[in-house]
């Protein structure tokens, strides 16, 4: 399987105060330049419960090069505010999805984490206060890169609630927001899915599991209702995948952990392809791979031609990457 050659370019190194910059997004802005978010622990403490917040960058080049870094979002819950998504609402305005979290799993007291809205009316130069999705005392975690609106105007935010998966939908372009029912293999939970509208309407959502591999499940009516989920061709270990479908065919792309039989989980880092809506993938070729080394939580934005991809590698602390990758490249 080949992988991609050229080199990755470093966006936040880990440093021993900020051990951890991770789970990112891009969004195109309205004048063209690239604004590029993600999640920093500037506390000294990695781990999920770590303190953090979101920051982000700009670039005027397409990503080849990007600005100072800047907080998008202060940490203002009990343990950080992490895992960014951008979405372009109907009334131009730019969305910002994100989870706050105040009380990890296995801590005391009740799990509580929320998925939060904030909105932009000048183009990411500021958001504004806070919309609750979901409500407190509860845990309610979504994955960066999520989000999508579908071709009839309703906006998904893929979710999960401890071991099974559901979207939040709004149908008034973020204004009053419903849960959809929930989904999860029969085997086991699922965690942080990622969904993709297909060409006949439906909604194809991978779910991820420690069962083997990306379960996928379908549904007929915007992501209310799901089918039984089934082991997709996406095996590997659990780990979130992303899912898109390329703008000048229509065909989904896929990039996640194919690592089967790999000495190390989380390596390699795998792009491939289905012209059928995720029934068959070919193209299998990696986008990273390294024998010492893992990546995780990719997410894509395209520009044109260029598929802008973003994930975390874990040598030396937790650091984030970008590769600009053309197109034709995943068709080999």
């Amino acid at each position: 399987m080949e992988s991609y050659a050229a080199p990755p370019v470093a966006i936040a190194l880990a440093t021993p105060g900020n051990p951890r910059n991770s789970e990112s997004d891009i969004v195109q802005l309205a004048d063209g330049r690239l604004l590029l978010a993600w999640t920093e622990f500037y506390a000294g403490v990695g781990d999920d419960h770590g303190a953090a917040r979101i920051v982000g960058c700009v670039s005027s080049d397409l990503g080849q090069t990007w600005g100072k870094p800047h907080t998008l979002v202060e940490n203002d819950g009990g343990c950080n505010v992490m895992e960014v998504n951008f979405l372009r609402l109907r009334n131009g305005r730019l969305a910002l999805f994100h989870c706050q979290k105040n009380v990890e799993v296995g801590s005391e007291g009740t799990p509580d984490c929320r998925v939060m809205l904030r909105q932009s009316a000048d183009e990411g130069c500021s958001f504004g206060p806070a919309q609750p999705l979901t409500e407190g005392q509860r845990y309610v975690e979504t994955a960066s890169g999520r989000g999508l609106m579908l071709s009839g105007g309703r906006i998904l935010v893929e979710c999960d609630a401890l071991e099974s998966a559901f979207c939040l939908l709004s149908d008034d372009d973020g204004i009053t927001w419903r849960e959809g029912a929930h989904v999860r293999p029969t085997q086991g939970g699922c965690w942080e899915p990622a969904a993709v509208e297909l060409r006949d309407g439906r909604v194809l959502m991978f779910l991820r599991t420690a069962l083997g591999g990306q379960y996928q499940t379908i549904s007929a009516d915007g992501g209310l209702t799901w089918s039984e989920p089934a082991l997709s061709p996406l095996t590997g270990s659990g780990s979130p995948v992303s899912i898109e479908r390329l703008p000048a065919t229509g065909d989904l792309l896929a990039i996640w952990n194919h690592d089967v039989g790999s000495a190390r989980a989380r390596n390699p880092l795998t792009a491939a392809i289905s012209r059928d809506g995720g029934r068959t993938w070919g193209q299998f070729r990696n986008v990273a791979t390294a024998p010492d080394n893992a990546f995780a939580y990719p997410s894509v934005t395209f520009v044109g031609e260029t598929a802008l991809l973003t994930y975390f590698d874990y040598r030396d602390g937790i650091s984030l990457f970008l590769q600009r990758i053309p197109v034709a490249w995943f068709y080999g």
